[in-house]
């Protein structure tokens, strides 16, 4: 009777603090990229924790006690205490189509969650990340037979992935994850014309899109020490779309409508899995992920050809060891990586744009080691204007913290 009393207390302890975690994080931000980024353009975000941006993203099935994984519950394993992790950014893209190049800097979240064991081994907890991004400016003049034009297009906004689950202990070496997974978020695509002639009426259109949805998140974990394995399974889910079109001309609405699509957005079946090799203070890892938009009935935003998405990614970390005139270098861990990945969005050439990007990063425990800041840096080159009709180049600096506290404890009885 007193082992359900402390389930029960300890799972009414982590459903408030879910609640309230919750109501926080709706209020973040997705992350922006480039042009090529978003829904309707073919980025998904794919890093689990600051500590996979410093591999390459391949940190599936490389075990960690301290790091929070965002994208796997079956890797919510380690010390029994509430583990806090996140993840900011700051990015610098130079991006060049057929209208000129554009820089833009970014910054924000990639991603922020926490965990608690409840009962024995099995821990609850709940993450929100990026699911995909939209963030692009574009303006050129034309010169005009009676006046020059001015034209702008933008786009903003992206759509956010909540799990919500549970970690549970398989055997001595395994772990099942299991997550309700929610999908929420806004995309907003605006045109405008404006004539440098005072006598010419400036005309502009807005399209605002709002999504949300529901599916399952399944996964599983397995390491013996020296072998890892992990694999990731998203369902598909069909996601409930409210449109609004704003049209106007000289400044004045002439429509603004809103109502719901009667029919669904449908994001696809993914899937993603991984194996790691620990060779004594060496740990390699590779990563293959796929996401299965070739089959989607109906598309979401402005782009009617896409094709599957897929990424390969290979990770190394090397934690030295223990040297009696430097002992900070057993502390410290070093890490290199390289991904490449393929958008979903098919250009009118019919060639999938693909990323490359070399990483590195560097992780620094404090207390005692059971927590840990991690930094990351990400360089990358995406497409060329000749057959993708977009080039980017981007640079990526990521700071994450995933931090220990012993928040509660099953109560003894004497």
């Amino acid at each position: 009777m007193a082992q359900v009393d402390d389930l029960l207390h300890g799972v009414a302890q982590v459903t408030r603090r879910i609640a309230i975690l919750l109501t926080l994080l709706l209020a973040a931000s997705a992350r922006s990229e480039s042009p090529l980024s978003g829904l309707g353009y073919g980025w998904q975000a794919s890093a689990s924790s600051v500590r996979a941006s410093g591999m390459g993203s391949a940190a599936l099935a490389a075990p960690d006690t301290l790091a929070l994984d965002l994208l796997s519950p079956a890797n919510w394993s380690g010390r029994h205490v509430t583990r806090f992790g996140f993840g900011v950014f700051i990015s610098h893209n130079n991006a060049s189509d057929r209208f000129g190049d554009d820089a833009s800097g970014d910054g924000g979240f990639t991603g922020v969650g926490f965990a608690a064991p409840v009962y024995h081994s099995i821990i609850l907890g709940a993450t929100l990340t990026p699911y995909t991004t939209l963030s692009y400016r574009q303006r050129w003049t034309d010169t005009l037979d009676w006046s020059e034009a001015t034209t702008r297009r933008q786009g903003d906004g992206g759509l956010s992935q909540v799990l919500i689950g549970a970690s549970l202990p398989m055997g001595q070496n395994a772990r099942l994850g299991l997550a309700e997974r929610v999908i929420l978020g806004k995309i907003e695509r605006l045109w405008a014309v404006s004539f440098t002639e005072s006598g010419a009426n400036s005309a502009s259109e807005t399209i605002s899109d709002r999504y949300d949805g529901f599916g399952w998140s399944l996964s599983g974990a397995w390491s013996d020490g020296t072998w890892g394995a992990g694999a990731v399974i998203n369902t598909p889910l069909e996601a409930t779309v409210e449109h609004r079109k704003v049209v106007a001309s000289g400044g004045a609405a002439q429509v603004d409508s809103t109502s719901k699509l009667s029919e669904k957005t449908e994001l696809p079946l993914e899937a993603s899995f991984g194996v790691s090799r620990r060779c004594a203070e060496h740990l390699f890892a590779l990563e293959f992920a796929w996401q299965r938009w070739g089959s989607v009935k109906k598309q979401a935003g402005i782009i009617e050809r896409i094709d599957d998405g897929t990424r390969a990614s290979a990770g190394w970390e090397w934690t030295p060891k223990y040297r009696s005139l430097d002992p900070a270098w057993r502390e410290l861990s070093y890490r290199a990586g390289f991904y490449t990945t393929g958008s979903y969005a098919l250009p009118s050439s019919g060639r999938q744009p693909r990323r490359f990007a070399l990483t590195a990063g560097i992780g620094v425990p404090y207390a005692a080691n059971a927590s840990r800041l991690d930094i990351a840096v990400e360089l990358g080159w995406t497409g060329d204007k000749t057959q993708v009709g977009v080039r980017e180049r981007h640079f990526l600096l990521t700071f994450g913290l995933n931090h220990s506290e012993l928040w509660f404890t099953g109560r003894r009885e004497r």
